[in-house]
């Protein structure tokens, strides 16, 4: 949609973790840039017996990111034999990561993005909000740092409006891209504000969420 100031805006958002390999090397990159993203987790993956992943969580709260939920099993809720499955990979989801985070979570992002009546009915009485994307580099599909850069920063070049971007902190692709991502939009801001043009902000920039 359009961004209140009718300014290039990007928000970063991070799927299916936290990952005890990838996750801290996108947060180590984040806290680089002074960036603050949204990781929507699949519980399955919070609540995991991996040692290091509470850890974890609580380094991404720590240093000002929003975790929101991604469901239990990342199952496409439309496709599921029933509501009650549906509504138990919701429900679990949130409890597991909840119980890891020890905070309330607002957000939600079905898997595959996938939207019907049932995923609606759900989530309306659940008092969720389904949270969509602009940008989908497709890079947990082809692996291809380079393809995520090109279409990332190709799209954000021509934007005049909000992005919400959609990347996975568990693929190597995205580890790769990010910081490349990130030096692109420093360079591209210098340029623009040399030229006396709008920048594109980044949401979450300093303390977005506080």
């Amino acid at each position: 949609g359009e961004s209140a100031s009718g300014d290039p805006e990007i928000l970063f958002t991070f799927d299916d973790g936290p990952s005890p390999t990838t996750t801290p090397k996108v947060l180590d990159e984040l806290k680089k840039h002074g960036i603050h993203a949204v990781f929507f987790m699949v519980g399955e993956m919070a609540g995991s017996e991996n040692k290091k992943v509470p850890a974890i969580v609580k380094r991404i709260l720590a240093e000002g990111h929003v975790i929101a939920s991604h469901t239990m099993k990342h199952h496409d809720l439309c496709r599921l034999k029933s509501e009650d499955a549906a509504a138990a990979d919701i429900d679990d989801g949130i409890a597991a990561i909840e119980g890891v985070a020890k905070i309330k979570l607002a957000w939600f992002r079905t898997p595959y993005g996938a939207r019907c009546d049932r995923v609606e009915k759900l989530l309306a009485a659940r008092g969720l909000a389904h949270f969509h994307w602009d940008l989908d580099p497709q890079e947990w599909k082809h692996n291809n740092a380079e393809q995520a850069f090109t279409y990332v920063t190709g799209n954000l070049a021509r934007s005049a409006s909000r992005n919400v971007l959609l990347m996975h902190d568990i693929k190597t692709a995205t580890v790769k891209a990010l910081p490349q991502i990130l030096d692109w939009i420093e360079t591209e801001n210098k340029k623009r504000t040399e030229a006396g043009k709008r920048p594109i902000a980044v949401m979450g920039d300093g303390g977005f969420w506080h």
